[in-house]
């Protein structure tokens, strides 16, 4: 007998990325599944009079996005706090940080993220003392957007009571803490932090998170939770809910801890275990000297011995691993670690991440590729920060910026490539990551429309072992569906990001609807 569908989506463009590619006008969803694709004639053979119909009237439907790298609790967090995006002087950035204070009571905590310097004439983060003058009696904590370094007041660092040889406490010409911390000061500030907020709070940022998340079309979210940078609160928290939240989320629990992961019922490990930090930060462990900053390369922050040993122990107990990586001496440890694994306890395709990966060279392309290592990508970095007036140009020179993010090396050489969005380091956007891969900087490494929307459909799905239950749309995965006003396959490279999302579908509920 024949199953008879609950929705049918009809009258459109239907990408189904399903090996042959093949472009349909309809599909049909029964319950939680897609129980047909083809034309508008051969769907209406599962119609009822009681199923749901969508006329598309020409739109385009593509499978569901996914981020295959979301910090989602602190995503929602940081649209609670002050947020600096798009500020390009250190006088608006003052001008709001003095503008909060006023309606706080003493004592308070002010919490701002996502400044960037590099958009000041002066590119220059404001100090301790700049800031007391505004907020004196409030403790004040203010986080760069790459989350790898932040500035405080006197009142934060008097109750953040930090070492005074902590690696990360910049200090000016007569020694004095300046405010500005990195490294592993900025850790240890960002957990005592970001610990120190109520649930309340997070159950309220996680809400935000996925209103966020549906608006662009996101249906599975690889969720980066806990760990150095964030509050292992976010995970607890996450973990109570996540059955509840409309998205499907893969959770990676940022730690080394393998038993506690393992005691939590986790098959995953990772995400932003830093080796290192970032280019924006002067914290990318570089092979060459910053051209900006030619005192340093960076430091790595753990040594190969205690990565092999992370590393060799979460493989043979079965974890999949991620960890971040942005400069080719962390890129280096974590391959060599990932092989050292593999050669003494080797497993089938585990599909190890690393993540971010923005100065991978050609070797290292090579041996993910051997390993069978999946390269975790954020391609809306190349569009905030490609070019040769770009952040990578200042921090690297022109000739070295030319080398980041090198997408169509890793497609060419046939090593499994998915896209994130780091969020909220940049928005949860996909639409802007395809933008991203298919217009960046260098032409040479441009990817096709098709291959950039594979980084948030299919390749994640294969990357979480997934592929059978998700990331295209055929017969038997969920109906996890995006709606498009536009051809994404046919609009103009430079309008990608222009392109708006008019339905999400997850699992065969629209759970968002533009109109």
């Amino acid at each position: 007998m024949k199953t008879l569908a609950d929705l049918i989506l009809y009258n459109g463009k239907i990408i189904t990325l399903d090996g042959t590619d093949r472009i349909v006008e309809a599909v049909a969803v029964n319950k939680e599944e897609i129980i047909a694709v083809g034309t508008n004639e051969e769907i209406k053979e599962f119609m009822t009079d009681n199923t749901q119909q969508l006329n598309l009237e020409g739109k385009t439907v593509v499978p569901g996005f996914i981020d295959s790298h979301v910090h989602f609790v602190q995503t929602g967090l940081n649209k609670l706090f002050l947020n600096f995006t798009g500020v390009d002087s250190r006088e608006e950035m003052l001008n709001l940080i003095k503008n909060r204070a006023q309606k706080l009571p003493a004592g308070e905590w002010i919490y701002g993220v996502g400044f960037d310097e590099e958009n000041f004439a002066d590119p220059q983060p404001p100090t301790r003392w700049q800031l007391d003058k505004l907020v004196p009696d409030n403790p004040a904590w203010f986080s760069r957007v790459d989350c790898h370094s932040c500035v405080v007041n006197s009142k934060a660092l008097q109750l953040l009571n930090m070492p005074r040889n902590i690696l990360g406490l910049d200090r000016d010409r007569k020694g004095r803490v300046t405010g500005v911390i990195r490294n592993k000061a900025n850790f240890e500030v960002r957990n005592w932090v970001l610990g120190n907020i109520p649930n309340r709070k997070r159950m309220k940022a996680i809400q935000v998170a996925t209103r966020l998340a549906l608006e662009v079309g996101i249906t599975t979210i690889h969720s980066m939770e806990g760990g150095g940078l964030f509050s292992e609160l976010d995970l607890q928290l996450l973990l109570e809910v996540k059955d509840e939240n409309p998205l499907d989320i893969v959770l990676f629990n940022q730690t080394m801890d393998v038993d506690r992961v393992l005691s939590l019922g986790l098959d995953r490990i990772g995400g932003c275990i830093a080796l290192d930090g970032s280019i924006g930060s002067r914290t990318a462990a570089l092979i060459e000297p910053y051209a900006d900053e030619p005192t340093t390369r960076a430091r790595l922050y753990h040594s190969q011995k205690r990565i092999n040993e992370f590393v060799t122990t979460a493989h043979k107990a079965g974890l999949q691993i991620a960890v971040h990586a942005i400069g080719s001496r962390a890129i280096d440890q974590i391959l060599e670690a990932y092989q050292v694994a593999q050669k003494e306890y080797p497993r089938d395709n585990p599909r190890h991440r690393v993540e971010h990966n923005e100065l991978i060279n050609q070797q290292q392309i090579n041996k993910a590729k051997e390993l069978g290592v999946t390269l975790s990508m954020q391609p809306a970095f190349e569009y905030y920060w490609g070019g040769s007036a770009g952040m990578y140009s200042t921090r690297l020179g022109e000739k070295r910026a030319k080398r980041t993010n090198p997408f169509r090396d890793i497609i060419d050489a046939n090593c499994l490539m998915i896209g994130g969005s780091d969020s909220d380091v940049t928005p949860m956007d996909p639409l802007l990551g395809i933008h991203g891969a298919v217009n960046h900087s260098n032409p040479t490494q441009q990817l096709t429309i098709k291959e950039a929307l594979k980084l948030f459909t299919i390749n994640p799905a294969k990357a979480a072992f997934e592929a059978d239950i998700k990331g295209s749309i055929e017969v038997g995965k969920a109906a996890n569906l995006t709606v498009l006003n536009r051809d994404i396959l046919t609009v103009p490279s430079d309008e990608i990001k222009d392109i708006e999302v008019m339905k999400t579908i997850i699992k065969g509920r629209i759970h968002y609807a533009r109109y």
